[in-house]
């Protein structure tokens, strides 16, 4: 039996947010008439909410973001290193700045090239993609770093790395604010308008803990799907294989027909959608509607037309800080039908609540699960 797990946090809004699931979307509208609904209990606060869609529990693969960053980028370094996300930045009258307009490519290429020389014996740059790259630092350290939300519009001096060894980190920035402001890719972005990429930032620092391995514990490697790096990071330290992230495009340009046709071809994946949370968290309540249309349209759709002409199992997990909903379809097992997949369930005291952790481990369960 093929298996689909859709994970899409903030789809089901909470007592004060506007529900975009009450609007006409025959798809889900189906789905809810022959599936079996069920409430979703809160996500609780944790480093690394990703390891929940992967169905590990809350206490296994709370992981920061360096080694999530490391891992995403496929490097396994020494077990005694420390990791970081480095994002490319600003440095402008000694303040850290964003940069404002994406990278091109070959700037991002001049960025890698120019990020190598900073290499030492004990310091290793992981080249990524435009903006996230990762350093590995082969020690222990304990300090403090501060992310890109945190230090821009501050004065360096006053958002520096902190603690054991931190003038090795702070003479890896000072360094790549040397070589990369003398590039000459930056005067020409200086010529249009556009800040410099003078600054190398590593932040989000940690050590890569112990996870289980899924894949070995399953018998089987699950398909991940996301535009998220630390979710492609976590994935592959499980065992489980994430697809390329550069073809499915970023929040509201998610291209929803590419996760379609790569759910059809899985025979087990785990898809995580995460472009309603990040509308409803800015407040963007008219792109929120269009996006959910186009997931019923372009995805939810298409994997419920699939259902009776090959065994599968589609389960949608919407969970959130409050309560969420989740609906399990199957080709072949009618559903009760008792309710509708939108706000209005959630006081339907009929229905059971479970955590996404166990939904996820029985949508990936076999036929026999």
């Amino acid at each position: 039996m093929r298996r689909i797990v859709l994970v899409v946090p903030g789809l089901v809004g909470g007592p004060d947010s506007e529900s975009v699931l009450r609007h006409r979307l025959p798809a889900f509208e189906r789905m809810a008439e022959i599936g079996a609904l069920c409430k979703v209990s809160p996500i609780p606060l944790l480093e690394a909410p990703e390891a929940l869609w992967l169905g590990l529990p809350p206490s296994e693969g709370q992981l920061r973001q360096g080694p999530l960053t490391v891992a995403a980028l496929g490097a396994d370094p020494p077990a005694r290193s420390t990791h970081f996300h480095v994002s490319p930045l600003a440095l402008v009258d000694g303040r850290v700045m964003a940069l404002g307009a994406s990278l091109t490519e070959t700037e991002a290429r001049q960025v890698v090239k120019t990020a190598k020389r900073l290499n030492t014996s004990s310091l290793t740059f992981v080249a990524g993609d435009a903006e996230d790259h990762g350093l590995v630092w082969e020690s222990l350290v304990d300090m403090v770093t501060r992310g890109p939300t945190e230090a821009v519009g501050k004065p360096i001096s006053t958002v520096m790395p902190e603690g054991d060894g931190d003038r090795v980190l702070r003479r890896f920035i000072d360094d790549s604010i040397n070589l990369l402001s003398e590039q000459a890719f930056n005067l020409l972005r200086e010529e249009e308008g556009l800040a410099s990429v003078n600054l190398l930032w590593p932040w989000g620092h940690g050590v890569r803990l112990p996870v289980p391995n899924l894949a070995l514990r399953r018998g089987e490697v699950v398909q991940v799907e996301s535009a998220s790096l630390r979710l492609a990071g976590l994935s592959r330290l499980v065992g489980y294989r994430h697809g390329d992230r550069s073809d499915l495009g970023r929040g509201l340009n998610l291209k929803l027909a590419v996760l379609s046709e790569r759910a059809l071809l899985a025979q087990a994946c785990i898809q995580v959608i995460d472009v309603p949370g990040a509308l409803r968290a800015a407040g963007q309540t008219e792109e929120l509607d269009w996006f959910v249309h186009e997931l019923n349209r372009d995805l939810i759709q298409p994997l419920m037309d699939s259902l009776p002409t090959t065994p599968t199992r589609l389960t949608l997990i919407a969970p959130g800080l409050e309560a969420g909903l989740a609906c399990t379809a199957e080709s072949g097992r009618p559903g009760s039908g008792s309710a509708p997949f939108d706000e209005r369930a959630l006081d339907d005291r009929s229905l059971s609540t479970n955590d996404a952790r166990t939904l996820i481990e029985r949508g990936l369960a076999g036929p026999e699960g």
